[in-house]
């Protein structure tokens, strides 16, 4: 009787990750074909991203992502930094409800015309069902920010890649 009762424990055991039982929870990968240039100098505008390629459970609003469920999360936005005519320094950094993410903010010279480059950044954070979280852009000029690319024969560089998941 132990060992049915052993037995029986175990193939639970097995079987609950598979049916979802211990799964973590939502997530969303977001991401933008468009430039998002700075109009203004040093004025924060919202990173918008038309694109949901995968989602369950947390939802994009054209760049706002609201959070279905209290817990902890990770997220981390990448963004193709570059220029469209411009030079100076791209600021990126998280919002939570509005408000500005202590400690998210990063920045990237666009040194020429001809530059681009690769910024990310990333937190993890404790969050309530229908927080919402958005990234914003400055720059210290205009004609420059977020640049989308299509290269012949290969996938596109969107100007921003945005990922969130529930980890617990």
């Amino acid at each position: 009787m132990k060992a049915f009762f052993g037995a029986m424990f175990g193939a639970a055991i097995l079987l609950a990750p598979a049916s979802g039982a211990f799964a973590a929870g939502g997530y969303l990968q977001a991401s933008s074909e468009e430039d998002q240039i700075v109009k203004e100098p040093n004025k924060p505008q919202l990173v918008t991203m038309a694109s949901t390629d995968a989602a369950k459970g947390i939802k994009n609003n054209k760049g706002v992502v609201q959070l279905d469920q209290t817990g902890t999360y990770f997220t981390i936005v990448g963004v193709q930094v570059g220029s469209r005519g411009g030079t100076g320094l791209v600021r990126l950094w998280f919002q939570t409800n509005g408000k500005d993410v202590d400690n998210s903010n990063c920045e990237q010279l666009v040194a020429t015309p001809e530059f681009t480059t690769v910024m990310i950044s990333q937190g993890v954070g404790e969050y309530k069902k229908g927080d919402k979280v958005n990234t914003m852009i400055s720059g210290s000029a205009p004609g420059i920010g977020l640049v989308y690319k299509k290269p012949t024969g290969e996938p596109a560089v969107p100007s921003v890649i945005f990922s969130a998941w529930k980890i617990d």
